[in-house]
């Protein structure tokens, strides 16, 4: 049945031991469908993995829903998962992006404070992280900080979408 609405996916790539954190991504984009998107018929779909095992057990699948979707958060602390896969999965949307002909359009990157980490591979990772242009990076250190950072970015994300005209209720899909 058709619901009138544009919707527009955010793959939410969270390894490790971020459930909390990953779950705080979908509760903003919650909060700002219930506020901007959906009045103006646009749906932000959040997608993501459950659990670090389906990305090795649906790699394939993964990666497509990767390239069917508009916007990627990459969180990450101190761990690419399994075989380093979600780092794969960053670099899969990084491309995407990049490329005129799919539908992401900004990727994300949450940074949360690690101020333990010795492991000299992570760190240098954080680092090119932190120093990609092509990007918006942000850290933080609470799941609040997280929250108030993806919020700006999703709201950023929806009235961009309502100021562009697409997404406006005659236009459903």
């Amino acid at each position: 049945m058709p619901h009138g609405f544009d919707s527009y996916r955010i793959f939410i790539s969270a390894p490790g031991d971020l459930e909390a954190d990953r779950q705080a991504c979908y509760d903003v984009i919650a909060s700002v469908n219930d506020a901007t998107a959906m009045a103006a018929k646009i749906l932000l779909v959040s997608i993501g993995l459950r659990d670090n095992e389906q990305i090795s057990d649906s790699r394939s699948i993964v990666s497509d829903n990767v390239r069917w979707s508009a916007f990627f958060i990459q969180v990450f602390a101190d761990d690419w998962g399994p075989r380093d896969l979600f780092r794969k999965l960053f670099l899969l949307a990084a491309e995407c992006r990049d490329d005129s002909s799919m539908p992401m359009r900004e990727v994300v990157v949450c940074l949360k404070d690690a101020p333990q980490e010795t492991n000299p591979e992570i760190l240098a990772f954080r680092r090119e992280l932190e120093e990609r242009k092509d990007l918006r990076v942000f850290h933080y250190a609470s799941l609040d900080e997280l929250r108030l950072h993806l919020a700006e970015v999703c709201q950023g994300w929806a009235r961009a979408i309502i100021d562009a005209g697409i997404g406006s209720p005659t236009m459903g899909t």
